[in-house]
């Protein structure tokens, strides 16, 4: 019996091993899925396919939970966590980056661990808290094992972005310097300029001009080296600035005349007249700062001839009034009065009331001067006016800036406590996720104990199994001997119904013999019924015919009743149902008056409102103008207070033409000023403006710009066109990518084109691209803004100037935006 037994345990064991050899190949093709399956998110994710990565990825982690795949498992929640990221849901990527944290964490993968701390770094970072970015920033450099490489550099450059958001300016200095280190070590000089740059700022901001003048004589250097004249220029105007801060006149007047000599190298073209105003500007403000005032008015009259041919009203009147000063000081009050006077000529055109105000003021001083007290008392109460509604927009100006600093501050903090929030549900589903490892820990304990059991057991089912076939043996035998006399007595049975089927067959015989003569008997007495049924047919068609007749002739009576009825009724719904008609349709006629008298009362309001707003907004723009040519007169945070209070009126100045122009366009009153602009120049200009919103983006921006001919366009709406179209390529292309800019002759028109390499563009949406109030499903309209109109407007406007904009992309492969302008 323990013989047997013992065979027993030797051939579950053989089954056993043979499972395990089938469940090891079954999890080889398992990890072969996870690793396809982690390849195909990371080709979704590199493709903007977020939604489809995150799909693809949770299968992989599935999966990999399931046999218990780490790489899968760590690589899954990467990929999910960068997707949400990508998506901008920091909530839902913070909490697969803490899982994946938590994983490698388990493992003790210090690479990993790095890996995941620089992602939340990262993540923190772009969600706007710093301090939580710098956190797990440290916790990346605590486990480095080595000396810090060019691998670093980025890290290190977030670091120090975090530190600025921190305001700990010396901390943000100290990075930039290592990453300074590092990039000598490698010899990248573009990279070099711009670090030098960065911590030339940081320098300044902290009054240490000294420093912030020496990184800049290290740029002039690498310029030199590379002989880029137009940098070159703007290293010997930067550092003629930090002379001046510094109160070395002599210093500063000799750089910029060094950039000024330059600029003149350069400017074959007429391109650089505006560096060439600025640096004799820079210039004449040194030599009236020394008292040299005949170099100063020469300086001022070479920089007013060129704005003269080429200038705004606005940049002449500024020129007159640099010299107006200058003949003050020299007391030359005629020409003083001359200077103004031509500057207020200029500005009475223009939205610029702040300098107007100015020089309103200073020509009423000028008269008090020449003891024309009329004169200037008049002039004093021109100022008095412009003053005085500037004042009253500067107060409701600050105090809609009060209260968008309260409302940022607001948002800040809510923003804070969801991140905690966060957190803690992290920390809860990581907590969640122990218990269930423990509980399935114990549950692999349970089943093995029962495994061994169920073992014990088979081996007694098999004993028992041995005695009931034996038994099985013996009652086989028995039910053999019980069929063979079942058999004898069915043939008995069978003889017995074989005689009564016999005499059953005699008997039905004479039954069959006797219905026989039965049917004969009824045969004859039918026939007697036929011959008196003929007779009663004939008398019963007749009496038929008449009652068929009757019917018919009632039948046609009571349809042209009936007829006659419904006709009547019809009639008189008819009448019913046109009444009905008439009073809706002159319900609707008089809704239609009431909706054509809304909205050209709709359409009067947002155009008195928005010229409400345009002419302050231009006084306030002036006065800024103002206080910048007297920006040295004032401290740091004040100059800060200036610049804030510029950009939110340029932006609202914006806002507010954008309004005038679908009002405009709606009105169909677009006024439109079409003349001969040097398109070369133009494009330039533009795509120059973008350059630093570029490169924060790490965005490569290539030219391709031919010389073509002068085109015939409105200048204002030409810049916004291009502007709108360059944003959106620099607005929605990845880190990292390349924009192309083209231009080229095509006939009577000048051709430009934008091209990204983006998400694209489906066919569905490029269908209604410069459809009204269109808003993209994948790729948000350019230049949208808080008016909510988009290409629309860009589209309005080229077709005003006669010319056409359209677009080619490639849903995965980015778009290209075309836009043409007649040639002059």
């Amino acid at each position: 019996m323990k013989l047997i037994r013992y065979w027993h345990l030797v051939i579950a064991s053989c089954l056993l091993l043979g499972f395990g050899q089938s469940y090891g190949q079954a999890v080889s093709v398992d990890s072969k899925k996870v690793e396809s399956l982690v390849e195909q998110a990371h080709t979704e994710l590199r493709a903007y396919n977020y939604d489809k990565a995150i799909e693809i990825a949770r299968q992989a982690l599935n999966l990999s939970d399931s046999i218990e795949h780490y790489e899968g498992k760590v690589n899954s929640l990467f990929i999910i966590g960068e997707a949400y990221k990508s998506k901008i849901d920091y909530s839902g990527s913070l909490n697969y980056y803490l899982q994946a944290l938590d994983v490698v964490e388990k493992n003790n993968d210090l690479e990993s661990q790095q890996w995941a701390h620089y992602k939340l770094g990262d993540l923190f970072h772009e969600w706007n808290v710093p301090e939580k970015a710098l956190d797990y920033y440290n916790r990346v450099l605590s486990v480095r094992s080595s000396e810090l490489d060019k691998n670093d550099i980025k890290l290190l450059n977030s670091m120090a972005e975090v530190y600025l958001a921190l305001n700990q300016k010396q901390e943000a200095l100290r990075k930039y310097k290592k990453v300074l280190e590092i990039e000598k070590s490698e010899g990248n000089q573009n990279q070099i300029i711009n670090t030098y740059r960065k911590v030339a700022s940081i320098y300044y901001q902290l009054s240490d001009y000294q420093n912030s003048l020496q990184c800049h004589f290290e740029i002039l250097k690498i310029n030199q080296t590379l002989k880029d004249s137009t940098n070159m220029a703007i290293s010997y105007n930067t550092i003629g600035y930090h002379y001046k801060d510094l109160k070395n006149l002599d210093q500063s007047l000799s750089y910029y005349k060094a950039a000024l000599d330059l600029n003149k190298q350069m400017n074959r073209n007429d391109l650089n007249d505006n560096n060439i105003v600025s640096n004799l500007i820079n210039i004449g403000v040194i030599y009236q700062q020394k008292g040299e005032l005949r170099d100063s008015k020469r300086t001022f009259n070479e920089a007013l001839k060129i704005k003269e041919k080429s200038g705004t009203p606005v940049e002449i009147a500024v020129m007159h009034n640099y010299l107006a000063t200058i003949e003050v000081s020299a007391g030359q009050l005629n020409d003083a009065e001359m200077h103004t006077q031509m500057a207020i000529d200029l500005l009475k055109n223009t939205d610029n009331k702040r300098m107007l105000a100015t020089n309103y003021k200073r020509l009423s001083e000028i008269n008090q001067k020449q003891n024309d007290y009329r004169s200037a008392l008049a002039n004093y109460e021109k100022y008095s006016i412009v003053k005085d509604s500037l004042l009253y927009r500067e107060q409701l100006q600050q105090a809609q800036e009060k209260y968008k600093a309260f409302v940022v501050e607001s948002a800040e903090k809510e923003s804070k406590l969801n991140i905690i929030d966060h957190e803690v549900q992290a920390l809860e589903l990581r907590n969640q996720k122990v218990n269930a490892e423990r509980e399935k820990q114990e549950v692999e304990l349970l089943l093995r104990e029962k495994e061994l059991q169920n073992a014990e057991l088979q081996n007694e089912q098999l004993d028992q199994e041995r005695q009931l076939q034996s038994l099985m043996l013996a009652q086989q035998k028995i039910d053999r001997q019980r069929q063979n006399q079942e058999i004898l007595l069915l043939e008995q049975k069978r003889d017995l119904q074989n005689i009564e089927l016999q005499k059953n067959e005699l008997q039905e015989k004479e039954r069959l013999k006797e219905l026989e003569l039965k049917n004969s008997q009824i045969e004859l007495q039918k026939s007697d019924l036929q011959l008196k049924e003929a007779q009663l047919e004939k008398s019963s068609i007749r009496q038929t015919y008449l009652i068929y007749a009757t019917l018919l002739a009632l039948a046609v009576i009571a349809l042209g009743i009936f007829a006659y009825l419904i006709k009547q009724r019809d009639n008189n719904k008819l009448k019913v149902q046109y009444a009905e008609i008439q009073r809706q349709k002159e319900q609707i006629e008089n809704i239609n008056a009431e909706l054509v008298q809304l909205n050209e009362e709709k359409n009067d309001l947002i155009s008195i409102v928005a010229h409400d707003l345009k002419s302050p907004l231009n006084q306030i723009s002036g006065m800024l103008d103002i206080i910048k040519l007297t920006l040295k007169k004032q401290d740091k945070e004040q100059q800060d207070y200036i610049s804030r209070i510029d950009q939110s009126t340029a932006r609202l100045k914006r806002m507010v033409t954008k309004i005038l122009d679908v009002s405009a366009i709606e009105a169909k009153t677009l006024n439109v000023t079409i003349e001969e602009v040097d398109i070369n120049v133009l494009l330039k200009e533009v795509v120059t403006s973008f350059y630093e919103m570029a490169e924060k983006k790490e965005i490569e921006i290539v030219e391709n710009l031919s010389s073509v001919a002068n085109v015939n366009v409105d200048r204002g709406y030409a810049t916004e066109v291009l502007e709108n179209l360059m944003s959106n390529a620099v607005k929605y292309s990845p880190v990292g990518k390349k924009i192309t800019v083209d231009m080229q002759e095509n006939g009577q028109f000048v051709k430009i084109g934008f091209a990204d390499q983006g998400q694209g563009i489906n066919k569905n949406d490029m269908k209604r691209l410069f459809g009204k109030y269109h808003k993209l499903s994948a790729r948000p309209t350019a230049g949208e803004d808080s008016t909510g109109l988009g290409l629309s407007i860009v589209k309005k406007y080229v077709e005003a100037l006669n010319g056409k904009v359209w677009c080619e992309s490639v849903e995965g492969e980015g778009a290209t935006f075309f836009v043409e302008f007649q040639k002059a």
